[in-house]
């Protein structure tokens, strides 16, 4: 069966691959391949809804099977002042990547210890002609947001990854190793690959 992943994010889109790329019979379509325009308003209550939303729309304007995803750090220690739905906003949207760091520090200067846990959840939908046939959403990295972070030097569009720590690899998530990344994927994305592997294994398509 041929599976298109619904996003031209370079990110989600190697998630999606990673999650896909063992299953038998399935070929993998990319978004930047395919002759196909359509826009989806990310304007849903939750990261599940967001993803399920694309994965209808999308597949309605196609004749492949499409996964679709959303994903979003919460910080429960921030309260009502963070939203897994508008990290970028509340950072600073516009705001060059150091100053979204900065701004994140700002927000979270009281907070200490466990109350720096941050949490990455991933939410998967699989769409087809306009249906949604399956989803779920797991947690899938959890770390702590330093106290502090003086190097400027910050890959483009990865600030978050500047400021979270994870003790397993005594290390931010910008300067693991590629073995300590690989580690990572595999164990942070086991139970969705699991999930997934099942349903399309049993699914009669």
């Amino acid at each position: 069966m041929k599976i298109l992943i619904g996003t031209k994010n370079a990110y989600k889109s190697g998630e999606m691959e990673h999650l896909l790329k063992d299953i038998p019979d399935v070929e993998i379509i990319f978004l930047k391949d395919v002759h196909l325009n359509v826009t989806v308003e990310e304007d849903q209550a939750s990261l599940l809804g967001n993803a399920k939303k694309k994965a209808r729309e999308i597949s309605a304007n196609c004749d492949y099977y499409v996964l679709c995803s959303d994903g979003g750090m919460s910080i429960p220690g921030l309260g009502n002042k963070w939203d897994i739905l508008r990290n970028q906003r509340i950072v600073g949207e516009n705001s060059s990547d150091i100053r979204k760091v900065n701004n994140l520090l700002e927000l979270m200067k009281d907070l200490k210890g466990e109350e720096r846990v941050a949490e990455y959840s991933f939410a998967l939908a699989l769409g087809y002609q306009g249906k949604v046939l399956w989803s779920t959403e797991e947690i899938t990295e959890k770390g702590l947001i330093l106290e502090d972070q003086k190097d400027l030097e910050i890959p483009e569009y990865k600030w978050m990854g500047q400021l979270l720590y994870f003790p397993e690899y005594k290390n931010i998530h910008n300067k693991l190793t590629d073995n300590q990344r690989a580690d990572l994927r595999t164990k942070s994305m086991a139970k969705l690959k699991n999930k997934l592997d099942e349903f399309i294994t049993n699914y009669k398509f």
